[in-house]
């Protein structure tokens, strides 16, 4: 995945504007990470990143232009401006120094300056590339928005999976993605799905064909995103074998090398199945919460029998000192 320098300069939260090497906006960006050659402007490029957006605040620039004679500087600077660099961003609004341009424009290597402080750009700039260049896969699935709590409902084909969406979006809960859910891992550790963007918001329903939810309840019934905190499989009855039953096993399913809490409700005719998904939905944000329901009655048992123990001892106890 690359984007180029160009679109960059489309971003209006990031304010860039070009200073040299106008040419060069084709130039491709290939990783959200940045580098700031602070070492390199003094001969260090043992752990330089050419790859990188090079970015250069107010001590870099004073340095350069202290020293904007140094044939040693600009030696290190003309290292700097070689051909794996994307673009160099020049922070706090300052313009570019002269031997900054010169390089850009001999090498078309694109100069752009900024009005926002370094840390500013740091977060706007990689929140703008983290999520272009971030990991992605697709899952087969459904993705609501339930009480919050973005749910990827996963199974097998003709388990349900639709009818259940529908009815939760009846209830006033919100689509998200169905059959194909677009999964994106943000800053290492965070989900998000969305669907498809050649046909957003539509759903298949078996005896029915393809609805669209949007012109059918509304744009308050979907989500253009959601980030995934609970996975909730339906699987047919008989092929659950040992289902919990007290919910004191916690589950997980890996996406993407990021945990996510993960359910398995057995489906057969007479279940309520959109009830079970909107109420482990609930059950889910209790334990995000700190309250786990399972845990705390497990508690209680093991304090009742600890306290029946103890009144047995003493009543046995009592009992022996009466016959002596």
């Amino acid at each position: 995945m690359t984007i180029t320098v160009r679109k960059l300069l489309e971003d209006p939260l990031l304010g860039l504007s070009v200073e040299s090497g106008e040419s060069g906006l084709e130039r491709a960006v290939t990783t959200a990470e940045l580098n700031r050659p602070s070492l390199e402007l003094t001969g260090y490029f043992e752990a330089f990143r050419a790859e990188r957006i090079q970015v250069f605040g107010n001590g870099e620039v004073n340095y350069i232009e202290k020293r904007h004679q140094d044939k040693t500087l600009l030696s290190h600077l003309g290292r700097i401006f070689c051909e794996r660099v994307p673009c160099a961003i020049v922070t706090n609004g300052r313009p570019a120094p002269e031997a900054m341009n010169r390089l850009g424009d001999e090498r078309q290597i694109p100069v752009l300056s900024c009005p926002h402080s370094t840390t500013k750009l740091y977060k706007r700039l990689w929140e703008n590339l983290d999520s272009e260049f971030a990991p992605e896969t697709t899952i087969h699935g459904v993705l609501m928005d339930i009480q919050d709590m973005g749910v990827l409902i996963l199974g097998e084909s003709s388990v349900g999976k639709s009818e259940c969406a529908l009815e939760l979006i009846r209830r006033g809960f919100h689509l998200v993605a169905d059959d194909l859910v677009t999964v994106k891992c943000l800053s290492d550790s965070i989900l998000v799905g969305r669907g498809s963007s050649l046909m957003p918001y539509h759903m298949e329903a078996r005896g029915l064909g393809i609805i669209d939810i949007r012109r059918l309840f509304g744009v308050a019934a979907i989500r253009q995103q959601k980030r995934i905190t609970l996975v909730i499989t339906l699987a047919d009855w008989e092929d659950v074998g040992n289902y919990d039953r007290t919910g004191l096993v916690e589950e997980t399913m890996s996406i993407l090398d990021v945990e996510v809490p993960h359910v398995t409700i057995p489906v057969k005719p007479g279940r309520n199945v959109g009830t079970l998904v909107e109420i482990a939905a609930l059950n889910q944000k209790l334990k995000s919460m700190g309250i786990h329901t399972a845990k705390l009655m497990d508690q209680r048992l093991i304090e009742e029998m600890e306290r029946r123990r103890l009144a047995r001892d003493e009543a046995s106890g009592q009992s022996g000192e009466g016959l002596g």
